[in-house]
């Protein structure tokens, strides 16, 4: 049993390192574990508090304007239990742990991944309801410039941030920019490997898991029923069409702040639709929240009665999801899933993901049978320090 019990263990240590090293997007997001499940284990459905830092209201003059300290929490489920499954013979079992890695945990370990990121980006993508450019081609510099500027005007930090984007707006781009001022370096990769490097004030990534988006059939004939309205639910008279999950929407008059200052930005404040919406008059769900007054005012002034509801895009519009982002717009938080008692188990822990494996021994067939397990969620942690760059793929 001992002798088991160190080859699980190395087993676990060496799919955790893998893991770690086949993910993409989540090396560049917020990735937080918690310790408080390490004792009983998680379960699906547990649901962790993430907190986000605040605002104060600058006062101007001699008097104080003392506030209470109201802080913001993101709830994060973890609603994801993803795993793989090894079979190994005991001449497996007794292969150095290099060949074990090769011949069984690296393949595994980047289907596991592959499933991890693409569940993580299709549930916080459309969280974001910040939009730059037309859905066409990704081949105008000014979107990029344009997707830097908000993220400057959101103040998120100058360095790390990352353009991840689908394979068909990498090809765009690449073309597109390829005659741009850069350096040799640059052009070599994007001319030689077909990639983009650091341009724009991004790192460049692209990914064959990144989600497609199709838009809603509504005509923008939507319009504010009740002036005044805050909070998540904006309340449209009647109108044609659908939205769906992810359709971003504007309403007139209502202009995005500088979450400092809360001076107008001189653009319109876009909102992303939480739930599907059939038509007619009824609630939308948005998000974020319409706050018109204190330390997390984000719009200029709450909707006039009235005004005009305009949807981004043309109806029953696909297009591939690109984003541009800074490292605390997206958080996938881990937890330890519990160790069976009387078991040949390990779990163990590296740059925020926890990873079980669980040994049993299948005595029919002289296998060793090694499941490999995490749990996790996701969430828009920060939906201000992202910005999302929708192309056409068949373009």
């Amino acid at each position: 049993m001992a002798n088991n019990t160190a080859v699980i263990q190395m087993v676990t240590k060496e799919s955790l390192m893998v893991l770690s090293e086949k993910l993409g997007f989540l090396k560049r997001i917020n990735r937080q574990y918690d310790s408080s499940f390490a004792k009983d284990g998680a379960k699906i459905g547990d649901t962790l508090n993430i907190r986000v830092p605040g605002h104060g209201i600058v006062r101007q003059g001699r008097v104080m304007n003392l506030q209470d300290l109201n802080d913001k929490t993101v709830p994060l489920q973890i609603n994801n239990q993803f795993g793989v499954d090894l079979g190994m013979t005991s001449a497996d079992y007794a292969l150095s742990i290099d060949e074990i890695r090769s011949r069984y945990i690296e393949p595994r370990m980047t289907d596991l991944a592959a499933a991890i990121e693409g569940s993580v980006m299709a549930n916080v993508i459309p969280g974001i309801p910040g939009i730059v450019g037309d859905g066409g081609a990704l081949d105008d510099f000014s979107t990029v410039l344009q997707a830097t500027e908000r993220l400057n005007n959101n103040l998120a930090p100058i360095s790390p941030r990352t353009f991840m984007t689908t394979n068909s707006a990498q090809r765009q781009a690449a073309d597109a920019f390829k005659t741009y001022f850069n350096s040799q370096k640059q052009v070599a990769d994007q001319y030689e490997d077909g990639v983009m490097g650091r341009m724009g004030g991004f790192d460049w990534y692209s990914s064959s898991l990144m989600p497609t988006h199709t838009r809603g059939t509504a005509n923008g004939a939507y319009t504010v029923n009740g002036a005044g309205q805050t909070g998540t639910s904006l309340i449209v008279a009647a109108g044609t069409g659908t939205l769906t999950v992810g359709d971003v929407i504007t309403i007139a008059g209502v202009f995005d702040v500088q979450s400092q200052t809360k001076a107008s930005l001189g653009y319109l404040k876009q909102f992303t639709v939480t739930a599907a919406f059939a038509g007619g008059a009824g609630t939308v769900q948005i998000s974020p929240a319409i706050v018109a007054t204190g330390e997390y005012q984000n719009v200029s002034a709450a909707p006039a009665n009235g005004a005009a509801v305009t949807v981004f895009g043309t109806s029953g519009q696909v297009w591939g999801e690109n984003v541009a982002f800074a490292r605390d717009a997206f958080v996938a938080a881990f937890a330890d899933l519990p160790l069976p008692p009387k078991k040949d188990a390990a779990r163990a822990n590296f740059q925020g993901i926890s990873l079980r494996t669980i040994n049993d021994f299948d005595t029919v067939n002289d296998m060793f049978i090694t499941r490999v397990d995490v749990i996790f969620g996701s969430a828009v942690l920060r939906p201000e320090l992202a910005i999302r760059v929708p192309n056409n793929p068949t373009l």
